[in-house]
This record gives structure tokens, C-alpha cells and sequence, in this order.
């Protein structure tokens, strides 16, 4: 876990990104580990990509890339931020602000992406690194949207697959469960989903305030 975690801070170092009046912070390492959903998923995702170098993208993959990086570093999304973590753009992380009049408010999570050699033909992989309480998302970070299967497109970007799942943060799917306990309650009990789901945002997303106690859920 030592050397794990000195690898997340060497790759997931503090950056600070200022749009307009927004101004995003990416954690050190640190932090993200302790609000991460699952060790052994954050670790065999991609983030450490000591293999890197041998991964030769097309050119059409390249270019679609660079174009992608303009537009969401010149005009983000509000509430969305990414960029990728090596040459090849082959990994990515992200971050969304959770939506306002949601359980998810005031919190920042954060993502992990992996772009494959042959997108766009292929959807990336979206993985939540911090932890949440959602119907559409397991406890490994594991993503239930259907643009990630057979409804990917080629008019789909990586900004829009973001949009896509902050969305699902104000609209949970119903037909698409990925945490029972979540998608039960929110069935069922939408007043306990909603304190639960706001009880893990101030436990896990509010990155602020983590700090080495644990905090009671």
C-alpha cells in the first residue's frame, strides 16, 4: 500500500485550474486514497501506467484527442473538469461537482478514465475513485450508463460522457441497478436514499474536510 500510494502522488499531484470565478483542485494522493471506493480497483485501473511508452496511438485518435483537450480546457462544462495524465492520452482523470438540489451537493468527485487505442470507436472506461452511495454505481466505481455499451457513437466525446454521468447524479437510472441498497431506497424510500447519499458526500467528497478520522455513516 506504501508504494502504492507514493505512485498516486506522483501522478495525481495538486493542480489548479481557474475558469471564469471556478477554481478546481485535483487532491494529492493522499486524500483520494482515503475517499477511493476500492484499493485493489484504483490500483489495477490503469493509474500506475508504467507501460505507457509502447502504446502508439493513430492518428485520427490523436487528433480527434487534441481537439477534445481544447474544448474542455477552453470551455469546460460547468462543474467538469479533465485532462489526461500522460503522452499518450491514454489515461485520464476528472473530476464533477455534484450537482446542485441534489444529495450530492458540495461535494467533488473524482474519476478515472481510460481511453483506448481505438477510440472513438470504442467508449471509454469511467471509473468514480471517490466513494458514493448511488443506484447507478457499485462499490468498485463501476459506472451503469448506457452510452458505455451499445449505445456508444461516434458523435459522443469524453465531455459528453461526463455530462452524461453528472446527469445521472441529479436523475438516477431506475432500470439500470448497480448498488441494490441504493437503488432500493431510492425506489422506495426516496427521504432515506437521499440522507444516506448526502452522508457519504460529507464523508467522502467534501475533500476539504477529510482528514484521518473516520467519519460515522
Amino acid at each position: 500500500m506504501k508504494n502504492f500510494q507514493h505512485s498516486l502522488n506522483d501522478i495525481l499531484y495538486e493542480k489548479k485550474y481557474s475558469t471564469g470565478n471556478s477554481n478546481l483542485r485535483f487532491l494529492n494522493g493522499d486524500k483520494l486514497i482515503r475517499s477511493s471506493s476500492c484499493f485493489i480497483c484504483l490500483s489495477d485501473t490503469g493509474i500506475r501506467f508504467e507501460n505507457n511508452g509502447q502504446m502508439q496511438p493513430t492518428l485520427w485518435r490523436h487528433r480527434r484527442l487534441q481537439s477534445e483537450i481544447r474544448a474542455l480546457r477552453d470551455d469546460p462544462p460547468d462543474g467538469i473538469r479533465a485532462e489526461p495524465l500522460d503522452s499518450s492520452c491514454c489515461h485520464w482523470h476528472a473530476s464533477i461537482w455534484g450537482p446542485s438540489s441534489s444529495p450530492y451537493e458540495g461535494g467533488i468527485f473524482y474519476l478515472y478514465l481510460h481511453i483506448p487505442q481505438s477510440y472513438p470507436m470504442i467508449p471509454p472506461v469511467v471509473r468514480f475513485i471517490t466513494k458514493i452511495f448511488h443506484p447507478n454505481i457499485n462499490i468498485h466505481g463501476d459506472i451503469g450508463l448506457d452510452s458505455f455499451g451499445s449505445n456508444w457513437s461516434l458523435a459522443l466525446t469524453i465531455s459528453k460522457v461526463l455530462i452524461s454521468v453528472q446527469s445521472l447524479l441529479s436523475d438516477p437510472y431506475s432500470h439500470i441497478c448497480m448498488n441494490r441498497e441504493a437503488a432500493d431506497l431510492y425506489t422506495n424510500d426516496r427521504e432515506q436514499y437521499e440522507q444516506k447519499a448526502r452522508q457519504w458526500t460529507w464523508a467522502y467528497a467534501m475533500h476539504d474536510y477529510i482528514n484521518g478520522d473516520e467519519i460515522e455513516i
